[in-house]
């Protein structure tokens, strides 16, 4: 069995547990939005024949 660091109270001695991950900030969310969003405009783009340069997000 192998351990891959994840589990809080792990059996194992060698092991050292990932630290818990971080929740992004706000600012960090909507740069995320805005640009999992421009993406998305590409692909309607292509499919629809709209030149997104001239769309404003």
């Amino acid at each position: 069995m192998s351990c891959d660091g994840q589990c809080r109270a792990c059996p194992y001695d060698f092991c050292v547990p990932a630290p818990p991950t971080a929740k992004p900030s706000k600012a960090a969310e909507r740069q995320n939005w805005r640009q999992d969003a421009l993406f998305e405009l590409e692909d309607l783009g292509d499919l629809y024949g709209i030149d997104t340069s001239q769309v404003r997000l």
